[in-house]
């Protein structure tokens, strides 16, 4: 048998043999090459596209931050976090507003650093998103993340996130850290024949809100506003709801005779929820003989005990 003879014999026997196998495997290349085809050649969908858009809020699009000024926030952000990262403490200290730092800090450059030191244990790195912007303050959310580039390592990854507010104008911000937005000042006062209410001030974080006031009590009997049942004795009116104190669960809220008590309450209330207190109402006021040895004791509420119960309202609208 000459060569070329041979050869087709050879080829022939290998088809024979393998030809399926080769088929198969054509077919599926087929497919597969047909598939990648079809994914390059096919319209884009929408969710295939990277939509991060840090400054464009996610409660309300309809809000986002104007163009002028997305620069100079981001650049804020930028440097506040550096100052942070680097212990640059004083520097990172005087990027805060003036009333940030007296509330959560009372003025202490050391008490901020304790803050920056839990925080920032490690090299850190962050990414923002744009929350929600209400009357020119932008409201962030910053998550700050171990750099695993750094530390060679995902274990024990930690993740840590805040709402940071932006004051300012378009060439200068100011940074509120820790959800916190700010205070205002309220001038309003209500009194009737037994006790007088004074409204100092109130500060503003995204999810609550801290009212300060001045009571007095005019009687000559002891008066209970809240006992440590707490509930709806003191509640913030928002028109289409009510929401009770927060802070007085624990305790009693209670007025010597003629004595003036500066009283903190708290309330539940998101900064972004588009809706203005009507005022604070104090539904079960009692005016008591007598008290227990202990100010913060259950008192005795007996009816004999009792003068008299009414309730008063501070408007702050």
């Amino acid at each position: 048998m000459n060569l070329n003879a041979r050869i087709i014999l050879a080829v022939r026997n290998f088809f024979r043999k393998y030809g399926r196998v080769i088929l198969i495997v054509a077919v599926i290349w087929l497919i597969i090459f047909l598939f990648n085809q079809y994914l390059k050649n096919r319209p884009r969908e929408k969710s295939l596209i990277n939509t991060y858009t840090p400054d464009e809020p996610i409660m309300d699009e309809g809000d986002t931050v104007p163009k002028r000024a997305v620069s100079t926030v981001n650049e804020t952000i930028e440097k506040y976090f550096n100052y942070c990262n680097q212990k640059e403490y004083e520097n990172a200290f005087n990027m805060l507003t003036d009333q940030c730092k007296e509330y959560l800090y009372a003025n202490d450059v050391n008490k901020f650093k304790e803050y920056v030191d839990k925080i920032f244990p490690n090299n850190k790195i962050y990414n923002i998103q744009n929350y929600s912007n209400v009357d020119d303050i932008y409201i962030y959310n910053i998550r700050i993340l171990d750099d695993i580039t750094a530390t060679g390592t995902t274990e024990n990854y930690d993740v840590y996130q805040e709402k940071i507010v932006l004051h300012g104008d378009n060439s200068e911000f100011k940074i509120s850290n820790q959800g916190y937005i700010g205070n205002q000042k309220i001038n309003k006062e209500i009194e009737n024949d037994d006790m007088k209410i004074k409204m100092i001030k109130k500060e503003m974080s995204y999810t609550k809100e801290e009212y300060t006031l001045e009571i007095r009590n005019k009687t000559d009997n002891y008066m209970m506003i809240c006992d440590e049942m707490g509930g709806n004795q003191i509640t913030l009116n928002l028109g289409n709801q009510i929401r009770p104190v927060l802070n007085v669960t624990n305790g009693n809220i209670i007025i010597v005779p003629d004595e003036t008590k500066k009283v903190t309450l708290i309330f539940d209330k998101y900064y972004d929820d588009g809706v203005s207190p009507i005022g604070i109402n104090f539904n079960n006021v009692r005016l008591l003989k007598r008290i227990a040895s202990s100010l913060t004791d259950v008192s005795d509420q007996s009816e004999d005990n009792i003068v008299r119960t009414f309730s008063i309202n501070i408007g702050l609208q």
